[in-house]
């Protein structure tokens, strides 16, 4: 995901979960706490340098109290096909129980 469409969808991400933090008052260090990840990673994330795997997409969304689609922005329709592609890249890299969690996880949204 290295073209323009990538790089702004990963910032879009960033900045929601960004947003959706402070909105909970917490800091990225007890956001990190709370998730079980390193502080910087939650800095990454949010400056769009690098996408969350599925499995702190999800403890993510449940933390900050949002369902998985209130993560992603709906503001560019290209940008949803780039989410797509994400989706399916990620879940050729899941073993079995990941997958099967993901599936579940999506199953509740649609």
């Amino acid at each position: 995901m290295g073209n323009a469409k990538g790089v702004n969808q990963k910032k879009l991400l960033g900045s929601r979960i960004r947003h959706m933090r402070r909105k909970n008052d917490l800091s990225q260090e007890r956001l990190g706490e709370m998730l079980g990840i390193d502080p910087n990673s939650i800095s990454r994330i949010e400056c769009g340098v690098h996408y969350p795997s599925l499995e702190t997409l999800e403890k993510i969304s449940r933390t900050l109290n949002l369902s998985m689609r209130e993560l992603f922005p709906d503001e560019h329709e290209g940008e949803i096909e780039e989410m797509r592609k994400f989706l399916i890249r990620i879940s050729s890299e899941l073993d079995e129980k990941k997958l099967a969690q993901v599936v579940g996880v999506i199953k509740q949204i649609i």
